[in-house]
């Protein structure tokens, strides 16, 4: 009686085994190589960032942003030993703006000291990036309602293989998408 009963419970656990992989997502049809991200992808990302070091043109796509070519610049340095990597968006301009991306845990964050006088934060969305396009989605911020307010929601980087480095960033007022710019940068010096 105890073997029948060892038995069944075996069986039971084997089938709940085999039921909960068929339920994972992707696993029938493979699709869960490159879907699961783990802290190696924000670190990997964050390597691909650092390596911006340097000053890049800035040919921005809103007029809102076009200063004369003096001020269309983006510089990225590193800080705090290597740990904090900072843009500054038309430096010495009066529309001078700073973003800050470090690693936090698992996750890679940026906050953007934005000209608006706002501060969002975002993250790396890592199941949605790959190497040569970093998705950073609205993760809260200070000094806004994002319910209301005029504010940075989210940024893409795409990296593309002429060396040329496109910033999409996307606005938001009202609650809702307000317009993308785009910084397409291109290296002027490491």
């Amino acid at each position: 009686m105890v073997r029948g009963i060892h038995r069944n419970f075996m069986a039971a656990g084997i089938a709940m085994l085999i039921a909960g992989l068929l339920a994972e997502p992707g696993f029938v049809r493979g699709e869960d190589k490159g879907k699961t991200k783990t802290a190696s992808e924000a670190k990997a990302a964050f390597a691909r960032l650092k390596a911006l070091a340097g000053t890049w043109e800035n040919d921005v796509s809103s007029k809102e942003h076009k200063h004369n070519s003096a001020d269309s610049k983006v510089i990225y340095r590193l800080t705090g030993a290597g740990s904090a990597l900072v843009e500054t968006d038309f430096p010495g301009s009066d529309h001078e703006m700073v973003s800050v991306y470090h690693l936090d845990g698992d996750d890679l964050r940026l906050t953007h000291y934005c000209a608006a006088g706002n501060q969002p934060r975002l993250k790396l969305d890592r199941a949605s990036s790959t190497a040569d396009k970093l998705i950073f989605v609205f993760d809260g911020g200070s000094n806004l309602d994002p319910a209301k307010d005029m504010h940075i929601h989210g940024m893409t980087i795409a990296f593309e293989k002429d060396g040329v480095v496109d910033c999409a960033w996307e606005g938001y007022a009202g609650g809702k998408k307000a317009g993308t710019t785009h910084f397409r940068l291109s290296r002027l010096e490491k």
